[in-house]
């Protein structure tokens, strides 16, 4: 395949794309929070941690922007989650008899990852994705979102702490040469369970740098193309 064929057509690009975390993403970036992982406690405290000097958090969202549309309808999506605000007025509206046409923005939170930098270590405190989202590839892209921060920011090896009864999340580790280094035992203060400690020792090799490409040239064929903006 020639380097122009290899080149995304229109269609081609994944509807998701990855940024920095903002104050303005707090609250919903707190909801995906507890959607993913309603017995921890206390909830992560975000504000804080945007001024964390040590702590960095990606945000996947829908890129799309919608057309027109009348108020007095629900989203098109019935797996997207309809917004207070965008509630009461399509309610106020509905109660004039009104079906007022407007621009509304579209560019949903879908998930998240954080990341602590510890020296020349990067370690994953969180990552977690909708639930009405998921096997769309987004916790993946937060991943290389993740991977592609360390790299940048100089990190020699990446770690995080699975569940050992979630078998999907290290499966998907697994794949990015994340390997078990220990067992956290009774870890999770909700049922006491295990965590498996995981980790890539070294980010920076030829072969990893290798194997790491293949898995974002191979995501980008599947899910499409998508923009990363990470600082």
């Amino acid at each position: 395949m020639s380097i122009a064929e290899e080149q995304p057509k229109p269609y081609e690009w994944m509807t998701y794309a990855l940024r920095a975390m903002k104050a303005e993403d707090v609250s919903v970036v707190g909801e995906i929070d507890r959607e993913a992982f309603p017995t921890t406690w206390p909830p992560t405290p975000l504000l804080r941690e945007l001024k964390n000097s040590i702590a960095r958090y990606l945000v996947a969202y829908d890129q799309r922007e919608k057309g027109e549309i009348s108020l007095t309808q629900s989203f098109a999506s019935p797996e997207v989650p309809e917004p207070l605000l965008w509630r009461l007025a399509r309610g106020l509206l509905w109660r004039l008899k009104t079906n007022c046409p407007v621009r509304v923005p579209y560019k949903t939170l879908l998930g998240f990852v954080g990341i602590w930098f510890l020296s020349d270590e990067a370690h994953i405190t969180s990552i977690a994705t909708r639930t009405n989202f998921r096997g769309q590839g987004i916790g993946e892209l937060l991943l290389i979102g993740a991977i592609e921060l360390a790299l940048e920011r100089g990190s020699q090896s990446i770690t995080l702490e699975v569940r050992v009864s979630n078998m999907v999340a290290q499966s998907l580790y697994e794949k990015y040469n994340f390997v078990e280094t220990g067992i956290r035992k009774r870890y999770y203060v909700d049922n006491h369970e295990d965590a498996r400690i995981m980790a890539i020792d070294s980010i920076h090799t030829t072969s990893y740098n290798s194997h790491f490409r293949g898995l974002v040239k191979a995501h980008q064929l599947r899910w499409g193309y998508t923009t990363r903006d990470l600082n």
